[in-house]
Order: C-alpha cells, then structure tokens, then sequence
C-alpha cells in the first residue's frame, strides 16, 4: 500500500477508538497470516492491477482463509476485476474514496452483518440570512422527537465557524479549548467528540463552535474532515448547517450528502444565487442527488409574493420546491428566549409547514 494512503486509512480507523489497527507493506500480505493471531479484517490496495497478476496471491488469499479483505485500487481492466472477484473480495473502493465510505465498508464487514449507515442531510442557504441555521435545528429536532434512541443517534454538526449560529440560537456554549485539537486533528476521537459536543435534554447533540479563522489554518480541512468521518460513524442521523461561503470542505459536503435544501428568499438576489447553488450541486452530483428548494418567509397575502409556484419550478425545473411561511414574532420570541420555534408555538403555520416539508423529504422511504 502506498505510504501515504496507509498512514491516512490507520489515521481514520485508529481515531475510532475501538480498532487495534496494524499496518505491513504488501510483502506481509503474501506470507499469510500472522501464526500467533489472526485480524479480523484486512485492507490490501492493489494499486492498478499489478498485484493481482502475481502467481502468489491466490495462495496468499487461501491462507488468509475467511478474513474478510477490502481491496483498494485505481483503475483496473477488466481482467484485473475478474481476478478480485476470484479472490473473494469482501468489498472494492476505487481511489480516491471518501473517508465515510471507507469507514461503513469496515463497519459492515468487521461485525458480519450490516452496520446501519448514517445518513447525511445538509442545509445550505443561497444567501445570508435565509434560514438555513433555523431550518437545520428544526430538522434534527424532528428527527430526534420520535423517541429517545432517536434523540441519542441524531447530531447537528454546524460548519458556519464564523459565528456559531446553532449554539448561539440555543444559548449553548462549550468551555473546551480547541486550539489543541484544532491543531492536532488526529487527537479527535469517539471518547472527544463526547467531550466537546454540546446537549440540550431532551434532544439531540451539537458540535457548533466559533473560530473564524478555522477555514485558513493548515490543519482546519483535517479537522473538519475528521469531525465529520466520526460523526458519521457515531451517529445515524447527521444533519449539517453548511455556510454558502467557498470552503476547502464544501464540496465533498455537498457531493456525500444524501439530501440537500437549499433555502432561500423570495427575492431577485436571492433567487439567482439558488439558482447557482442548484446548477452547481447538480453538476457536482448528476442526477442522483436529493435536492428540495425551500422557498423560505413566503407571505401567504394575495399580492405578498412576487413569485408564483409555477414561475419558481420554471426557474429551478425541479419539481421539489416547498415553501414555509414568514412568522417574524414567532421566530423572534423563539430567539430571545433559546428556544426552537417548535417549542414557543407547535401549532404555528411555520412549524406546520416544516412539518410537512421534513415528513415528506425524510420521514418518506428511501428515493
């Protein structure tokens, strides 16, 4: 395995804090396994091919007997393919790979069965001010609500450094240093994120900080990055609140995210930076992605709106475009005194329209 590649795959599975990982150069590989002790799980990168055309592998593979063996490589022919198949490969990552697929390929084949994958859902707004922030809290707060498991496998994990907004609308502020981390990536473990998360009984965790200059320090991508690999890991519903600002991290966000809402206002400025952020997310992504437009602080007046539902699916040509209706008290009283909009007023149009939009787009089977 490349050196490189080997450090950074131990880095990821040793942070985990339940791994004993070992690491041996591919002539280790060939002598079988170990006498005195056998992994439970062997990752081999077999580079472009060249490995699976030595006449010693196949013996290698029998040695290793039932361990399960994930391979990874660039690209192969189709011999090579033929060849991995034949070795009974328990899983195959192409690189480069993200670091949220290795980790639920290990998962799933270290404990023989299939581990529940967590689900990523990222709140985008197309510009300052739309409503991203509250959109993201009161989804993980509708996730959360369905029971108590609910609640301790949900996360929120707020990636605006600048100002904190998910912590700061709650009045939740974390008292741990995180120079040391910040500056060490690979200190963050599943015993620290316990550490530095933030909790609202009854409810769900946050990790929300402010360091503006996170985004232009070395180590901030790693940070971040690691962050989210064991937020995924620990948790089966990550709900993130991405800023609409370029960060070294938003596109890998974006292109591993299985839903996105974009949110935005019912304006001129705000519409064609949805409309940006839309084309953008769907090159990124093709086809494949989750999108829903929300149309946020909709007046539901006659004359209130300067754009139609019909205009607004002309503009996107998407047919997910939801709407939540503007309630400036609610949302006020809800910030002056740290509380979710749900809980000042449940019944209110507000709630009742985010209700709907989130049983809809994430209480509904899987798309």
């Amino acid at each position: 395995m490349d050196l490189q590649l080997r450090r950074d795959v131990a880095t990821r599975l040793e942070a985990l804090a339940i791994y004993d990982v070992q690491t041996a150069d591919t002539e280790a590989f060939l002598k079988g396994p170990p006498a005195d002790s056998r992994p439970g799980l062997v990752i081999l990168d077999v580079g472009v091919g060249e490995l699976l055309a030595d006449p010693r592998i196949v013996e290698a593979r029998a040695a290793w007997g039932d361990v399960p063996l994930i391979a990874l490589s660039g690209e192969l022919t189709s011999e090579h393919m033929r060849n991995l198949v034949r070795l009974n490969a328990a899983d195959w990552l192409h690189r480069p790979f993200d670091g949220k697929d290795l980790l639920a390929s290990v998962t799933f084949h270290d404990s023989g069965s299939e581990a529940a994958k967590s689900r990523i859902i990222t709140f985008i707004a197309a510009s300052g001010g739309a409503g991203a922030t509250t959109m993201a809290l009161a989804a993980a707060d509708h996730l959360a609500a369905k029971s108590s498991e609910r609640a301790s496998a949900t996360c929120l994990v707020d990636l605006d450094f600048q100002s904190a907004n998910c912590s700061v609308y709650l009045n939740l502020f974390s008292e741990f240093d995180m120079d040391g981390i910040i500056a060490h990536p690979e200190r963050l473990d599943v015993e620290l994120m316990d550490v530095i998360k933030l909790t609202r009984n009854p409810g769900f965790t946050i990790y929300s900080f402010e360091r503006p200059e996170l985004p232009f320090e070395l180590s901030g991508p790693d940070f971040v990055y690691k962050l989210l690999d064991l937020a995924a890991y620990r948790f089966d519903e990550v709900v993130i609140d991405l800023p609409n600002v370029e960060t070294p991290w938003q596109k890998s966000v974006l292109s591993t995210s299985d839903e996105i809402f974009i949110v935005f206002e019912l304006n001129i400025a705000s519409l064609r930076q949805a409309k940006r952020l839309y084309t953008k997310i769907r090159e990124l992504r093709g086809n494949k992605s989750n999108i829903t437009l929300v149309a946020n602080k909709h007046k539901r007046k006659l004359f209130g709106n300067h754009f139609s539902r019909r205009e607004l699916e002309k503009v996107f040509k998407a047919p997910h475009i939801k709407s939540v209706s503007l309630d400036i008290p609610l949302l006020s009283d809800a910030l002056n005194r740290a509380l979710l909009p749900s809980e000042v007023h449940a019944r209110a149009r507000f709630n009742k329209d985010l209700k709907l939009m989130f049983r809809e787009r994430l209480d509904a089977p899987a798309r």
